[in-house]
């Protein structure tokens, strides 16, 4: 008997312990996927991969642990999330490198224009 009760008590603690993994991942997840959304605009390239190497672990976190379906799709949801905040942010430093090339080439045509009519 004491060893079925013990059996019990220590399948409790995983199964525990694995639900609490699996919450702790997702509100990592959450609060990576909010942060980036709210300063993405900012990051440098050292910024992305420190984010990249937090989103490596929990992602290794979830893909070791049993989500609901529930919790999978929230998972998901907030990995494209991400995923969007990342590729928004570097299309929007490709558009401001490329605008300012274009100012600078219109600059180099005005002073082009402006010697050889002097």
């Amino acid at each position: 008997m004491k060893k079925k009760l013990f059996f019990v008590a220590l399948m409790s603690v995983v199964l525990l312990s694995s639900c609490s993994t699996e919450r702790r991942a997702l509100h990592q997840m959450r609060n990576l996927t909010e942060t980036i959304e709210a300063h993405g605009d900012r990051y440098e390239n050292e910024d992305w991969e420190k984010v990249y190497e937090k989103y490596k672990k929990i992602d290794e976190k979830i893909d070791n642990s049993k989500l609901t379906q529930e919790q999978s799709k929230e998972y998901g949801e907030l990995k494209g999330r991400a995923v969007a905040a990342f590729a928004k942010s570097k299309v929007e430093n490709v558009v401001n490198g490329i605008s300012k090339y274009v100012n600078q080439g219109l600059g180099i045509l005005k002073g082009i224009f402006e010697g050889i009519s002097e």
